[in-house]
């Protein structure tokens, strides 16, 4: 049989319908490894070989094995290593990998409309929770005098701007393990839910302490956009489209969540009225839920073995896919797969409430110890250090311009200081063409030039555009604070910092997830979440280092840490494979957080 056929789904078998099952994680990690009766050949085998061998009495010698196969090796060397995909076939067709199951159940078997619906209820979520939990910080002048000092003692009422920082990166480390407790569904409704339910309570907020702990649960479910929201369009995505539909929920979603702050002021009053906002609010958020509800359906998805025609075609957890021919139609390696009692449906899946069959909780406590491994992991906290020197320069941007411009010489009303988040959401928008569009284009040419074999290492060229583009933005920014240049630079300013900082988080989340993908869940969660921690820590040291060394200095030390996180990534271009390879030590066969159930 072709290969190609069955990679392409064209040949003509019959693969019996798989029962969805719960797989019990922790059973099927102690099982002992299947013994074949005859060992299994990867199809890459010669066919001279394999003719030799199916009428050879006795197995071909070691020696002659070893050379043939360690020929295939060379040519793809890195087939066996994690985050390494061999994805573009010798004739210049791209693969699509993961080959999905024949199960009406596994994401990529959707139609459009259903795939289309879902990225629509992921988009819309993520862009109505970025415009609410941003909004209070353009409402200030309703809300100070609103509440007086004793009111807010010990806090202030720029603890409201800052406190749902500090929960944005505390969601990332509760939503992307939970995910993999309960499934993706679940956790999405639960966190649309909670971002519902605090709309409604910022609006009937009487107390200052009642709109802090609302803000606080906005940024909380703030986090599934910035983490778990990323996985979610992964299951729904083949491996060579990623980094288009990656690109394009952090650039259009982005978008319309920065570009609908310049609808602040008007709900509000000019900010006068910060009940008023969060009233015609809740009319968004009630859409969210909705479209949660109904147009997302769980995509936490086992991807079963599938053995007929004696192939066998293998995916692990981290995508990896493997095709053997066995030569005994007894082999052991046909029982690899558990027979379970097919799964009772109960009341809650009938209504779309049920966990997922492939949720564990055994994934969700591993995930946090996978967490600890991906923090002091070299390539992955290079990404966190990098991330924080650029969402450095976003705060010390964002968290002044407005009073700059308010401010002589410029003397700027609201509507024209709101025009400046416009710029911001304009830049994340162009990222797409940037880390989306041409971005994609380079990871294929270089996977071509490299026989068809995507290596995570080809993602480091997504870190070209949001280091430089980050590090003109604070040199502009600082030098127009300092001089006092034209109000059109700050826009222009802004709009850079915008383009890094999407541009980057498309090339982090695409690093992550392809560079260890064994640990794609808890590494996403590290990143995106360390960095939204570390930036609540920065925010309270900005000011003093504002005053202690100037605008000008400022936005010079900026771009010089920013330039030197980025060119860490010029070594790992050289070293990264092998580093990969030494880092996964005794964690090498941990998969609870990968792409896949187990």
């Amino acid at each position: 049989m072709d290969i190609a056929s069955i990679v392409y789904r064209s040949a003509d078998v019959d693969i019996p319908e798989r029962i969805e099952i719960y797989v019990d994680e922790k059973a099927e990690l102690e099982k002992p490894q299947p013994q074949p009766v005859r060992k299994p050949r990867p199809v890459r085998l010669s066919e001279d070989a394999c003719e030799q061998e199916a009428h050879s009495p006795e197995p071909l010698p070691d020696a002659q094995s070893d050379l043939s196969f360690s020929t295939t090796k060379r040519k793809r060397e890195s087939y066996d290593l994690s985050g390494s995909v061999f994805l573009i076939s010798r004739e210049g067709k791209t693969l699509d990998l993961p080959i999905p199951s024949n199960s009406r159940h596994d994401p990529l078997n959707w139609s459009p409309w259903k795939t289309g619906a879902a990225m629509v209820a992921v988009g819309w979520y993520s862009a109505t929770a970025l415009t609410a939990v941003q909004a209070v910080s353009l409402m200030m002048r309703g809300i100070k005098p609103d509440f007086t000092k004793e009111m807010t003692t010990p806090w202030s009422p720029a603890t409201l701007s800052t406190a749902p920082t500090l929960f944005m990166g505390i969601g990332c480390f509760i939503w992307v393990p939970l995910s993999l407790a309960l499934g993706r569904r679940l956790v999405f409704l639960l966190a649309a839910l909670i971002d519902l339910f605090a709309i409604l309570g910022a609006a009937f907020s009487q107390t200052f302490y009642q709109l802090l702990g609302c803000v606080c649960l906005l940024g909380l479910s703030e986090g599934l956009a910035l983490s778990l929201a990323l996985l979610m369009v992964v299951d729904l995505t083949f491996i060579d489209r990623r980094p288009h539909i990656i690109a394009s929920l952090w650039s259009i979603a982005g978008f319309f969540g920065t570009g609908s702050l310049g609808l602040v002021p008007i709900m509000s009053d000019d900010g006068k009225d910060w009940h008023l906002f969060y009233l015609r609010w809740i009319c968004p958020s009630v859409i969210a839920l909705l479209l949660a509800f109904f147009c997302y359906d769980e995509t936490y998805f086992k991807r079963p073995t599938v053995a007929f025609d004696g192939m066998i075609i293998m995916q692990s957890a981290t995508e990896k896919l493997t095709i053997y021919e066995d030569l005994e139609a007894e082999s052991d390696i046909y029982r690899d797969l558990p027979s379970f009692d097919a799964e009772k449906r109960g009341l809650l899946h009938r209504f779309g409430l049920a966990r997922s069959p492939s949720a564990s909780w055994e994934a969700f406590g591993r995930c946090y110890l996978q967490m600890f491994f991906c923090a002091i992991n070299p390539l992955v906290f290079w990404v966190l250090i990098a991330s924080a020197f650029n969402f450095a320069g976003m705060m010390f941007i964002g968290a002044t311009f407005a009073i700059i411009l308010a401010e002589p010489p410029y003397n700027l009303s609201s509507y024209k200081i709101t025009v400046v988040n416009f710029s911001s959401g304009t830049g994340g928008l162009l990222a797409y063409v940037f880390a989306g569009y041409l971005f994609g284009k380079a990871l294929t040419f270089l996977s071509k030039r490299n026989r068809g074999v995507r290596e995570a290492e080809h993602y480091l060229v997504g870190y070209i555009v949001p280091v430089i583009t980050g590090s003109l933005s604070t040199l502009f920014y600082g030098l127009a604070v300092h001089n006092g240049w034209h109000y059109s630079i700050y826009y222009v300013a802004y709009g850079l910092n915008g383009l890094s900082y999407v541009s980057l988080s498309i090339a982090n989340t695409l690093w992550v997830t392809e560079a260890f993908p064994r640990w794609a869940a808890p590494a996403l969660a590290v990143v995106t979440g360390g960095c939204y921690l570390l930036s609540f820590s920065i925010s309270f040291g900005l000011v003093p280092w504002i005053h202690a060394h100037g605008f000008l200095m400022v936005g010079i030390e900026l771009t010089v840490l920013q330039l030197v996180g980025g060119m860490i990534a010029l070594p790992i271009a050289f070293w990264g494979k092998s580093a990969r390879q030494m880092i996964h030590g005794r964690w090498a066969n941990e998969r609870s957080g990968a792409l896949r159930p187990l």
